[in-house]
């Protein structure tokens, strides 16, 4: 498989990347833009006052996380826990969505 950036660019210039690579790619977007949010939710949540260079930290983190992932295929930066073809990781979802809904049934929307 192509590293995310090589994906990216064909989808740019008007390419079509095999299915396998599109659905890698989004998964590798969606996981990095999951951990990038909690961590934002978390500074921003936060009660104490964060100094300039944690910050800065966290923006260096961000840009390192990125940059790590598109030169990398999307499976591989995924990894096989989080990787669809894993028996273990569709046994997970599973649950996880068993719970979820059990969870809303008891929730009241009004």
């Amino acid at each position: 498989m192509r590293t995310l950036l090589e994906i990216i660019e064909e989808v740019k210039d008007g390419g079509k990347p095999d299915y396998d690579e599109l659905r890698y790619a989004l998964l590798a977007y969606q996981s990095m833009f999951v951990m990038d949010h909690n961590k934002l939710l978390n500074e921003l949540t936060s009660e104490k006052d964060t100094k300039p260079f944690i910050k800065k930290m966290m923006a260096d983190n961000s840009f390192n996380m990125f940059k790590t992932a598109l030169n990398k295929s999307p499976k591989e930066w995924l990894g096989w826990n989080n990787d669809p073809d894993n028996p273990d990781y569709q046994s997970s979802r599973k649950l996880s969505e068993k719970i979820f809904n059990k969870v809303m049934k008891n929730v009241d929307m009004n």
